[in-house]
């Protein structure tokens, strides 16, 4: 829904999700495809499914907005 914001200030807006992910390197991925995918992209889920009920294996493709 464009909330490119959330993503910037992730640590402001999840301030819990460092005990999942306690360092950067698993967001910084989203900031590039966010960014190559331009101003207008939108993410769709094309995969979800989990592991030992707490390993997502969720994918996302950007596109366009229409």
């Amino acid at each position: 829904d464009g909330r490119y914001d959330d993503v910037k200030r992730y640590k402001e807006k999840a301030p819990y999700g460092e005990l999942a992910h306690p360092s950067p390197e698993h967001i910084y991925p989203l900031h590039v495809a966010l960014g190559a995918a331009g101003d207008e992209a939108r993410a769709e889920l094309i995969h979800r499914s989990w592991t030992n009920a707490t390993f997502s294996y969720s994918s996302y493709r950007f596109t366009k907005k229409i």
